[in-house]
């Protein structure tokens, strides 16, 4: 290959990676590689081309021989420290970048991917003075701001994380970026109420910020304020009215409303414009019920073949396939598109079993009979709130829309207030959650109560009783009665194998990682049983069990102990509660809106011989527990 054509091609290569068409890049690099065997500079180019086709092994060998080529090149050091890094290698990645700020010490970009090793190697105390040194380099620097805060929150400091963030927001309050994290950090950190403080603070100084518009939206949807959430998603679609995510956030916020048309209508047009964005198809088969032969089947069963069709995206259809094939009673079928479904998402999260048994185990002694008697000395008289808990699929959101019939009920939906306070405390004491417990003074056990009273009563005012259903208060439920000693608990109770099982047909919004393995499922309903047999020891009557199964087929014997502890008198409206479904927040909302029935009892039967991973643990249980 003479000089002039080895120049073109190297011309060539480099303009191909310009574009980002990296196999024209490598094919064209490889040929001059072929010629000059061994040039840090085409080492370099070819690292790039085989990381942008995503091999990264590759790209990684590539770059090491450019850096023994041409070991002054910082450049190259830097290239070859973050692929180390895309290739989860954080020793390798520090020993790189070592070298490289041992070659220049106040290199940004050498110090930032040190400062990301460490990170990756959990050393987050390193990680954290090598930012704090990038941004005495580049003062104001946002994204080493934002850096620097998520690994202030990995090791545990949520209050410097939120400081270095609040602190960024003040003195760069012109960033958007810096207001954005803040909005998530907290959100994430569940503390929602100030998620959406700090975003509306920020879209007063940034009303053009679509980000923070769609921040907004985001928030009021999870907050449940689903006026607002469709006002928003509505705004954001003026001028994004091509994105499907919008349209399908609007739609669920919609059906979430009642507005089961209009949802629909959104979804079908989605599966028709944009054919591999799968969460409508899923929407689309949790509103209807599917009969054999539906064309739908036909189009979901035509797409999953597709081989343009990613894992991420099949997850949502196989779910949505799922929930057809058990419709029409083809129970093998129904299971093998669930169990692919559960695989692909638990492939894409991360679940410890372990640190789940022992916070349980730390609950039952925490929160002891006396502990409880030392608590609720202290604790408000109001009756107002009335929690329902449970394991998720277990009827929770079917008896809050039951009771939410008679005049005197109403809700609040799923609360995170009670968490709220627990985290709130935890964070100002010297112990972790539930430790810190022993702590609570008089003083704090009623300001606690105030502030979940106020939360509640912002959501709901005006009935005499106002429902917590946030299932997973189960956890919660020695807290809520040390907090309110008169109010009633509820503990929902299903059959395990069914409550188990249709947990695991579900997709569920961030936090219930135990749902998708069937053995973890089973080991988390038993660590929940465990705990709920002690808060019936230490809690006694003032903990009601319902049990679904009698809730549908004789609701007036499940809901008058109930209504007794409640001082209620019985109204036949409970016995109708779909004539009066407004709006449901979860992932039953269009079950609720159909008259009691006993369709679901007994369903693990038809499964029993997939349920291998359930069976051993919770054993063939009885109708009832």
């Amino acid at each position: 290959m003479d000089k002039a054509y080895l120049k073109k091609t190297w011309e060539r290569a480099l303009k191909a990676l310009g574009k980002q068409d990296f196999r024209t890049a490598l094919s064209l690099l490889q040929k001059i590689q072929k010629a000059i065997p061994v040039d840090a500079d085409v080492q370099f180019a070819l690292a790039e081309a085989y990381a942008g086709l995503g091999r990264l092994p590759a790209a990684v060998r590539d770059c090491k021989i450019g850096v023994q080529k041409n070991p002054g090149s910082i450049e190259g050091r830097i290239h070859l420290g973050r692929l180390c890094l895309a290739n989860n290698d954080g020793q390798q990645a520090l020993d790189v970048f070592n070298q490289a700020v041992d070659s220049q010490a106040q290199n940004l970009h050498a110090l930032v991917g040190r400062a990301e090793a460490h990170a990756m190697l959990e050393d987050f105390e390193a990680a954290e003075a090598d930012f704090k040194q990038a941004l005495s380099i580049s003062t104001g620097n946002v994204e080493i701001i934002i850096a620097l805060a998520r690994t202030q929150d990995a090791s545990g400091s949520t209050d410097r994380a939120e400081a270095t963030l609040r602190q960024a927001c003040e003195a760069f309050p012109d960033e958007v970026a810096l207001w954005l994290s803040l909005g998530f950090a907290l959100r994430g950190w569940d503390r929602m109420e100030e998620a959406k403080a700090t975003c509306e603070q920020a879209r007063a100084r940034h009303p053009d910020s679509e980000e923070l518009l769609a921040q907004a939206a985001d928030l009021a949807y999870e907050m449940r304020d689903l006026d607002e959430a469709v006002a928003l998603y509505k705004k954001l679609l003026q001028s994004h009215a091509d994105n499907p995510m919008i349209q399908n956030d609007l739609a669920q916020a919609l059906a979430s409303l009642g507005h089961h048309d209009q949802a629909e209508e959104i979804f079908r047009t989605l599966t028709g414009r944009f054919p591999f964005f799968t969460k409508p198809w899923l929407n689309i088969a949790l509103g209807k019920r599917f009969v054999e032969g539906d064309v739908d089947i036909k189009r979901m069963q035509a797409l999953d073949k597709r081989p343009q069709l990613s894992p991420d995206q099949a997850v949502h259809l196989h779910f949505a396939l799922g929930k057809a094939f058990d419709d029409v009673g083809r129970f093998d079928q129904a299971f093998r598109y669930y169990q692919r479904g559960n695989q692909q998402h638990r492939s894409q999260i991360e679940f410890d079993g372990s640190a789940i048994e022992a916070q349980f185990h730390r609950l039952t002694s925490v929160f002891s009979q006396d502990q409880l008697s030392r608590l609720k000395a202290s604790g408000h008289s109001s009756r107002k709130p009335l929690f329902i808990l449970g394991m998720p699929r277990s009827g929770t959101t079917l008896l809050e829309q039951v009771l939410c019939a008679h005049p005197d009920v109403g809700t609040a939906g799923e609360l995170r207030a009670l968490s709220q306070v627990a985290r709130q405390f935890a964070a100002r004491s010297s112990d972790p959650w539930p430790e810190c417990v022993t702590q609570m003074s008089e003083s704090d056990v009623e300001e606690a109560a105030g502030r979940y009273l106020a939360a509640l009563e912002a959501k709901q005012r005006n009935k005499r009783f106002v429902i917590d259903k946030m299932p997973q208060n189960f956890i919660h439920a020695g807290l809520a009665a040390a907090l309110f000693p008169d109010a009633v608990l509820i503990h929902c109770l299903r059959n395990p194998m069914d409550t188990c099982l249709s947990t695991y047909f579900q997709m569920f919004p961030a936090g219930m990682d135990f749902a998708y393995d069937l053995g973890e499922l089973a080991r988390y309903y038993q660590c929940y049983q465990n705990l709920m047999t002690h808060w019936k020891s230490v809690l006694g009557d003032r903990l009601l069990d319902v049990h679904y199964e009698e809730l549908v087929s004789d609701p007036k014997a499940a809901l008058r102990p109930v209504l007794s502890a409640l001082n209620l008198v019985w109204d036949d409206a409970l016995l109708h509660h779909e004539d009066h479904v407004g709006r449901v927040d979860t992932l039953s909302l269009y079950q609720v809106r159909q008259p009691l029935h006993a369709r679901s009892t007994e369903r693990w039967r038809r499964y029993e011989k997939h349920l291998g991973g359930l069976a051993p643990v919770l054993g063939t249980p009885a109708t009832r527990e």
